[in-house]
């Protein structure tokens, strides 16, 4: 049984924050994926790759604002300057803004990667359940190898963390803290979007559609060169769907791109998010960080408005936990 120092279950954006600041290289990071980044996800598509997470995000605080213009120095994130716009009365609408955007290069999983580059953490591991005995935490895993830690972070979605933390009291933060779902579409466009005036778009946020949450053209980030289209359906959308099968969902979403935008698309796959987002985003708690016992700390983009860098500045408040 391997005793270390600090367990940190999760390489999504919170847990390598967390990681990335603390006081001690006894540390282990425990990631169920076979790499970094959480929802900061890519999938390789046909010899290319496109992001189905996160389509982009922004930085508001300073400390943020540090990081990523470190990232954009490093050559691992760009801005993107998107032609954006909206859904109004059910009709695209062009709705430009001043916000600066910023995505992974060469695809989103770029920026898990820079927060990752000088870590080390074990892939495909997953953890089943967080016990304390004594004055330590047993962590075991799903193949039933037992890990012990003095102090543990666990930074997995809300519904995950409720599962893995099943002999703590946790029911008052995954009762108010719940997360809702989002079926993410790609498929293959033929020609550019557009909206009723033919002024060509880059992405739209869904507006009133009753379907369409977010929409973003590959082609117009930075070094990207597919037609491909990501569709992000809403979340009460994808809850009424949320057992149905993907080349269903894939043909529903597909079908009311064409009927919205008078184009011919081709789907290509379709990915459910079960716990994309918060259902309340203007819920968070002290810095996105909750403590559950002594030396057991929850985080992450849930307790911290849903937002990427939310789910930094969370992993970084629970480092200074950590570190004391």
């Amino acid at each position: 049984m391997k005793h270390i120092e600090v367990a940190i279950v999760g390489a999504g954006v919170a847990g390598l924050a967390a990681a990335g600041a603390l006081n001690t290289q006894n540390y282990m990071i425990f990631e169920k994926s076979r790499g970094p980044g959480g929802r900061l996800a890519s999938k390789r598509i046909n010899n290319l790759r496109v992001d189905i997470g996160a389509q982009f995000f922004t930085a508001r605080d300073p400390l943020f604002q540090k990081v990523v213009s470190d990232a954009v120095s490093a050559g691992f994130v760009k801005c993107w300057r998107p032609r954006m716009g909206t859904f109004f009365n059910g009709y695209a609408t062009a709705s430009p803004d001043s916000q600066e955007r910023f995505v992974g290069a060469p695809y989103m999983n770029a920026m898990g990667h820079y927060l990752a580059r000088s870590l080390t953490i074990s892939t495909q591991l997953r953890v089943a359940t967080i016990h304390h005995d004594g004055d330590v935490f047993h962590l075991k895993l799903t193949d039933s190898e037992v890990y012990t830690a003095s102090k543990v972070l666990v930074t997995v979605p809300v519904t995950q963390m409720t599962s893995l933390l099943s002999s703590f009291d946790v029911r008052d933060i995954a009762s108010r803290f719940t997360m809702e779902p989002t079926w993410t579409v790609v498929s293959d466009i033929e020609a550019p979007l557009t909206d009723q005036h033919n002024n060509p778009l880059d992405a739209l946020f869904g507006g009133d559609h009753n379907i369409f949450d977010f929409i973003s053209t590959e082609i117009s980030k930075p070094g990207r060169e597919s037609s491909y289209v990501v569709i992000h359906a809403k979340p009460v959308w994808s809850t009424n769907h949320g057992e149905d099968e993907p080349v269903s969902v894939q043909k529903q979403i597909n079908s009311a791109l064409e009927t919205t935008f008078g184009v011919s698309a081709n789907p290509v796959i379709a990915h459910r998010w079960r716990f994309a987002r918060p259902t309340d985003p203007t819920l968070t708690t002290q810095k996105g960080v909750f403590e559950v016992n002594d030396g057991l700390w929850v985080a992450g983009d849930y307790l911290a408005g849903g937002r990427v860098e939310g789910a930094y500045l969370s992993g970084i408040e629970a480092a200074g936990l950590l570190n004391r």
